[in-house]
């Protein structure tokens, strides 16, 4: 290939310009690309007429096409505006799907106001392979020096006289998306276009067509009757697009009716009206910013991509590679000879790490409530469920024009049922992160195990304010005196108040916050899909603040999916994984392309030691009858360790919080951590514990046991009619 910069020698004595070797080897064209020259003119004027050559075609190479254009003549400068050449270049480019070229100049012919250059391009393009093309460049003398005169045989010596090129494009099969076992999640049906050809309409019949198409469209039978009235007789009025399912009550009268036509082809479909659509994502039209670099793949300008989730994110493996012909026209459009062709290859199949029936209990759970699950395997990393509620349907993107007004409605429902709460929502986390307060504390070396405080009602905190407990708030008695385990074990804010106004007076006002980007707070996990990175303050503003960020407020804010990571962090052994949601790749063929293998992201920035002792204070608030989550979890036959949260807001509607883990140790099923929020729900312990209890039967069971019922529902999965307002019975919530 040839460089794409220049190498300049500096002034060289005038008497050896006309020493040619000299003049080889310090001319301005690169050096690959040099050519012979035919002296008709002066030995000078041909270098620099190769000089101009070569620039022109770097910038072609680059396509720095104002540089191009600068090296035109005037008069064709006159002839073609700016705007008008760039299009040429970027229309070839995008017809030929063109990724690269390669230019060698091959000989010149000069007098003293005008030279030839020939030169060969071979254009590398990702449909049809390597074109090979010699062309020659006239190029003119002006009073600022040499100059290019443009014409389109520049580009590719057909393009004369008006002739074009067209790419007739053959689409690939999309890959389809499945769950770990093979069960489909985005696939295929059949469907079913339905139009009308207006110069085929009996007028008897005029005013049935209407009515039966308006029942099946969002259009009036009278808006139909203006569409037709508009639509020359002989074209294809396009009405709706239907599944073969959703149609087949209408068929036999549709087929009936001179005038409509119906046309099956082949749909995206997202089975169940959506398996975790906010994983999977949706496809969406072209956007106008990014369309010359997908033609450049040879799409269509009609066409969905994926816009969101796994669709975007493995695109290019899910659409294959297009295929189709090259064409030269001519200016009466007719077809004068066919460059090139290529056949399009199906696209890959994704294999997630998803579960879909967990994924789809689990949906099936939250009911009204906005929130967020996510469940991943503790020693690998793997998603196999992220819910985020509430969801969508993927299938109203790949737009039936009897969807249009559902998709309509996601974009203007205030619950914002297209965010994905899971990766995306960014929330104070409360009292699940007084984990990283204990784990800063132990390694500060100014606290221990038996550390002990008094947990009351309240705390004066850093000589100038009074915090509270949360059993204040709850009529219950204070816990009193505690050791740090038990604090936890308590959710005890006076406790952990202690801790932040202790750090900080001691110097260390930046220790919750090194601690919480250790545990990977504060920055993105690596995922496939789109996240946030959340909040985490490089340090504490002030002696308050640390007592504030000790119990999960302040300026802290994370998403869901962070927080499973680290809690599954805990459990096995320090290492903080990458989480995954894809297992393979694999074509057609059964070629695996891509498959899944645990990826270490960091690790958890504290002494096997202090693990350990957060682990039993985890296992504290299970186990012991005066730990917060005991009461919830009270007959479930699992072994688990986790915390509950309730993290307030500004609105006074605090987060509902569940994280933990489990440590069944059973080889058949390796082991999960969960993590719930429930947006606005009130208390841990009563909203989102129970949804951490039904992930966790769930799963063991091999989804046949909901583990219970949820607040809000009066069976599994049946939610109540209306929805509960949330209360709590329980003892603590923290």
């Amino acid at each position: 290939m040839a460089p794409k910069g220049r190498r300049w020698c500096g002034l060289i004595p005038v008497i050896a310009i006309f020493l040619y070797g000299w003049l080889s080897a310090c001319s301005p064209v690169p050096v690959d690309n040099q050519a012979p020259t035919a002296r008709s003119g002066d030995i000078s004027d041909a270098a620099a007429a190769q000089s101009v050559a070569a620039e022109y075609l770097s910038a072609w190479q680059n396509e720095d096409y104002s540089r191009m254009y600068a090296l035109l003549t005037s008069l064709s400068q006159d002839a073609l505006p700016l705007q008008n050449f760039e299009a040429e270049y970027q229309d070839f480019a995008n017809s030929l799907t063109l990724q690269s070229l390669e230019f060698k100049l091959l000989s010149t012919m000069t007098t003293e106001t005008h030279a030839q250059v020939a030169y060969r391009v071979d254009y590398h393009t990702l449909l049809i392979g390597t074109l090979a093309r010699e062309i020659v460049m006239n190029v003119s003398q002006e009073a600022d020096g040499w100059r290019v005169q443009w014409q389109s045989e520049l580009i590719l010596p057909e393009l004369s006289g008006g002739s074009y090129l067209e790419f007739v494009h053959e689409l690939p099969s999309r890959g389809r998306i499945f769950d770990h076992v093979g069960a489909p999640l985005a696939a295929y049906e059949n469907a079913i276009a339905v139009g009308i050809v207006p110069g085929e309409i009996l007028p008897e019949q005029a005013a049935l067509i209407y009515d039966s198409l308006a029942e099946i469209s969002i259009y009036e039978p009278e808006g139909i009757a203006s569409l037709v009235e508009a639509t020359p007789d002989d074209w294809y009025l396009p009405i709706v697009s239907l599944s073969l399912e959703a149609i087949k009550p209408y068929m036999e009268t549709l087929r009936n009716l001179r005038g409509v036509r119906m046309d099956e082809f082949r749909s995206r479909f997202y089975v169940d009206g959506g398996v975790a659509p906010h994983a999977l994502g949706y496809r969406l039209y072209i956007p106008e910013e990014d369309l010359d670099n997908y033609l450049r793949l040879g799409y269509r300008q009609d066409e969905l991509v994926g816009a969101a989730g796994l669709e975007a994110a493995y695109e290019a493996e899910l659409a294959g590679k297009h295929g189709g012909s090259l064409y030269l026209v001519n200016p009466e459009g007719k077809i004068e000879t066919l460059l090139a062709s290529s056949d399009p290859q199906p696209g890959q199949s994704v294999y997630t790490t998803l579960d879909k029936t967990l994924q789809m209990r689990l949906q099936a759970s939250l009911g009204d409530q906005r929130g967020a699950v996510v469940v991943m395997e503790l020693d690998t990393g793997r998603i196999l469920a992220l819910v985020s509620n509430p969801h969508f349907d993927p299938n109203a993107f790949d737009l039936t024009e009897i969807d249009r007004s559902l998709l309509e409605s996601y974009f203007t429902d205030e619950d914002q049922p297209l965010f994905n709460r899971a990766t995306q929502g960014q929330y104070p986390l409360g009292s699940v992160f007084k984990v990283i307060s204990m784990a800063a504390a132990l390694d500060s070396g100014m606290f221990r195990d038996g550390s002990s405080f008094y947990c009351g009602h309240s705390l004066w905190v850093c000589d100038s304010v009074t915090l509270y407990d949360w059993t204040l708030s709850h009529g219950a008695a204070a816990s009193g005196q505690l050791n740090l385990q038990e604090g936890l074990m308590r959710s005890c804010n006076p406790w952990f108040y202690h801790i932040g106004e202790t750090l900080f007076s001691e110097g260390l006002q930046d220790g919750l916050s090194k601690m919480a980007l250790g545990f990977g707070l504060g920055q993105l996990t690596g995922i496939d899909v789109s996240e946030e990175p959340g909040n985490i303050p490089e340090t504490a503003s002030s002696c308050v603040n640390s007592a504030q960020m000790a119990i999960g407020q302040g300026e802290i804010l994370v998403t869901p999916l962070q927080v499973v990571s680290f809690y599954a962090a805990l459990a096995n052994g320090g290492i903080l994984y990458r989480p995954a949601l894809v297992e393979r790749v694999e074509s057609t063929s059964g070629a695996v392309s891509y498959a899944f293998s645990p990826e270490i992201r960091g690790e958890l920035p504290i002494s096997d030691e202090t693990r350990q002792s957060v682990l039993e204070s985890l296992a504290m608030v299970i186990d012991n009858p005066r730990g917060t989550g005991y009461w919830p979890m009270q007959g479930l036959d699992i072994p688990i360790s986790g915390k509950t949260g309730t993290a307030q807001t500004p609105s006074g509607n605090s987060h509902a919080w569940f994280a933990g883990f489990t440590h069944k140790n059973d080889p058949e099923m390796p082991d999960i951590a969960v993590v719930v929020i429930i947006e606005n729900g009130g208390e841990g312990s009563t909203m989102a514990a129970p949804v951490f209890r039904r992930a966790v039967s769930l799963y063991f069971s091999d989804n046949s046991d909901p583990g219970g019922v949820m607040p809000w529902e009066t069976a599994p999965y049946v939610p109540w009619e209306p929805d509960p307002t949330p209360t709590s019975t329980l003892p603590s919530d923290q």
